[in-house]
């Protein structure tokens, strides 16, 4: 999978650009610092295209096996707790 610039549609000519912003601590909170690492890698990067200078943000494909680990963190986590609700109610 090729990342494409959306102004001009390079596909080779980018380099990475580091983000402007912390990053957040609340996944710290759900699943300690291991899930808010795996939180911040599952972000889409920020690029800047080398032909036009425009800035865009696009996942990798580590980016998105990083992101399916988080999705499926959070499904895990939803049927914990339905889990766990549902065998409190039926005492």
């Amino acid at each position: 999978m090729a990342i494409k610039c959306p102004a001009c549609g390079e596909t080779s000519a980018r380099h990475d650009v580091a983000r402007s912003e912390y990053d957040p601590v609340a996944p710290q909170f759900a699943g300690g610092i291991v899930m808010a690492f795996v939180f911040v890698l599952s972000r889409k990067r920020r690029f800047r295209c080398e032909r036009c200078g425009e800035l865009f943000f696009a996942h990798t494909v580590g980016s998105r096996v990083w992101l399916a680990l988080w999705i499926f963190f959070w499904i895990s986590l939803a049927l914990a707790i339905a889990g766990l609700l549902l065998n409190t109610a039926g005492r």
